[in-house]
């Protein structure tokens, strides 16, 4: 299985960046061996959407990051069904370590966005389940 992780250096010792917009490296790692698989840099892949394809491609089954724009997010999130764990500030390493922990909280939506995942025809998945 593959994890991902935005960070500010390459590796597993690379700082998750505060924002998924902010990381200039994606590290992909091999979970069962906690160990870096591939590593992309920003000009590698054109920018947050370009790390969200990797990551897509790459058929992660999460990312470690800080909160998404939306443009990343509907990729990893709708094309990809990649779940993203909030890990700012953490080693990706101790990021990988706590996600398996489960200590760490999801990112439910992009930022500024309504807080919940839309489903078909735009309607929250909440609103959903209430009806």
């Amino acid at each position: 299985m593959y994890i991902a992780a935005m960070t500010e250096k390459p590796g597993m010792e690379g700082i998750v960046s505060s924002l998924f917009g902010d990381a200039e490296y994606l590290t992909i790692m091999q979970a069962e061996t906690a160990s870096v698989y591939k590593v992309y840099g920003r000009e590698d892949v054109g920018g947050d959407c370009g790390f969200a394809r990797k990551i897509v491609e790459h058929d992660c089954e999460a990312v470690l990051c800080g909160p998404v724009e939306e443009a990343p997010f509907v990729i990893l999130a709708d094309e990809g069904c990649v779940t993203r764990y909030l890990a700012s500030g953490l080693t990706a390493r101790k990021a990988l370590e706590e996600m398996n922990r489960y200590r760490l909280p999801m990112l439910p939506d992009f930022i500024g966005g309504s807080g919940c995942h839309s489903g078909e025809e735009g309607r929250c998945l909440l609103e959903d389940e209430n009806e």
